[in-house]
């Protein structure tokens, strides 16, 4: 990974601005091929301030307390004026996770890099972080993702992920197959 690349909180509306941006290519990019256009987000529709004050406040939530770590990729080789998000990911555990995930277990909520940055390490150097976060008393981490989505898939299988179940996901008015995928938390 390139070392002007720094992982950490995010620290401002606009990178939270840049976040929704960074997930919405890789929407686009990676479950085009997967989702009907009006499934997709529209670039142009972005979230009001009070919709980005709103995740910026459950981000920080989840940072300061013990139940979850959201973090974003910042590359600090940007222009001046530009944030220079090029990827985040977050863990959550407890209260906070999704229904599928047990009680011994953390989420692995969301890890989108930019595509024009996939291969370049980001991508694990997220998920090392957000994973090193997780408390000791979680067993393994988990996630969900589109059966479809082969780099997801490939990306996870590459570091130790193994599907442990198929489900339905729902996405607008369809159901699209999903797989939960899980691997040891076990240093």
């Amino acid at each position: 990974m390139d070392s002007a690349i720094a992982i950490r909180p995010p620290s401002s509306l606009a990178e939270m601005r840049a976040v929704w941006d960074v997930n919405v290519r890789c929407w686009l990019d990676a479950y085009g091929h997967i989702f009907p256009d009006d499934a997709l987000p529209d670039p142009d529709a972005g979230p009001d301030d009070h919709e980005l004050r709103q995740r910026f406040e459950y981000v920080n939530m989840l940072n300061e307390t013990d139940s979850g770590r959201y973090v974003v990729a910042v590359d600090e080789s940007a222009p001046d004026g530009e944030t220079g998000v090029v990827g985040f990911a977050a863990t959550r555990w407890g209260d906070e996770t999704k229904s599928f995930v047990g009680d011994d277990d953390a989420d692995l909520w969301v890890i989108y890099v930019d595509p024009t940055r996939w291969g370049d390490g980001i991508g694990s150097a997220l998920l090392d972080e957000v994973t090193g976060a997780i408390p000791s008393r979680y067993d393994r981490l988990v996630l969900e993702t589109f059966a479809d989505n082969d780099g997801g898939k490939q990306f996870y299988l590459a570091r130790g992920f193994t599907v442990i179940d198929r489900i339905e996901t729902d996405v607008g008015d369809d159901s699209y197959p999903a797989l939960i995928m899980a691997r040891s938390l076990d240093a």
